[in-house]
């Protein structure tokens, strides 16, 4: 229980440790360490298929730096153009926040198409063998958003909420003591997620299918959890965007698999 109340109380730093005007912010070294072991997963989840892990290695910069113009490009665009549009340097302060997942799978997968033409391997069993390793670093990344003081939702009562700083809180809750912690949940649906991928990347015969069960499963964490989240966003017919994200997200998981039972064939 020491580990809870630890939790309950504590307000963590945004930054690891400062030397001079160089600063390492938790947010980076917390994605960074998401992306090294999704790494880690996609290299074993070749080595199971006897690929050679070499052109990986290849493939990762590619898509790590589209995968990241991407993130920040959506979330600059779709969920906080509202406070971007008058302050347009921002968006190069990556390391304060601000990186949609939907935005990287945007930025990334015709990166992987490309490559994956290039270099003669099947797209949909490529983009698969990336799935469980994705859940899981996006998964890790989202403690970056605890160190942060953000991605926060209603205030709670129940032993693991958490304290926000007052310059964070929303005006209307700035007399609440303790939020719901809206990361460790996702952190802990995508945990699941990437270890229940990875079981059933070895039974389903037919390449893209895992990638449509990630969008769909994804996408319904991520609709669920909106109705918590206070994070302001822009509003599209009454709807948060990062709902209509989500829906969206959750609808092309359908067609996909659709799609994909009814060719049955690797492309």
């Amino acid at each position: 229980m020491w580990l809870v109340e630890l939790f309950h109380s504590y307000l963590p730093p945004s930054i690891v440790v400062a030397v001079g005007p160089w600063q390492l912010h938790w947010y980076g070294l917390m994605m960074a360490g998401g992306i090294a072991a999704g790494y880690i997963v996609t290299r074993f989840s070749w080595r199971k298929r006897g690929w050679q892990v070499q052109p990986l290695d290849e493939l990762m910069i590619w898509l790590v730096v589209s995968g990241l113009i991407g993130a920040r490009l959506l979330d600059v665009f779709v969920y906080e153009w509202w406070y971007f549009k008058t302050h347009l340097v921002d968006i190069l302060y990556v390391w304060q926040g601000g990186l949609a997942w939907h935005g990287a799978l945007l930025g990334a997968v015709p990166v992987l198409w490309w490559w994956a033409r290039r270099h003669h391997y099947v797209f949909w069993e490529t983009i698969d063998s990336f799935v469980p390793g994705l859940a899981l670093g996006q998964a890790l990344g989202r403690w970056g958003n605890y160190f942060n003081q953000e991605l926060f939702g209603l205030p709670t009562s129940l032993p693991w909420g958490i304290p926000i700083a007052q310059s964070a809180r929303p005006i209307d809750f700035a007399a609440a003591t303790y939020f719901h912690p809206v990361f460790l949940y996702e952190f802990i649906g995508l945990l699941l997620m990437a270890f229940l991928l990875w079981r059933l990347g070895q039974r389903l015969k037919i390449s893209g299918c895992l990638l449509a069960v990630y969008l769909v499963a994804s996408g319904l964490l991520r609709f669920a959890l909106e109705f918590l989240r206070l994070d302001e966003q822009n509003i599209f017919l009454a709807l948060r965007a990062g709902m209509w994200v989500a829906g969206i997200t959750v609808v092309i998981g359908v067609w996909l698999w659709w799609q994909r039972q009814i060719k049955k064939a690797p492309q």
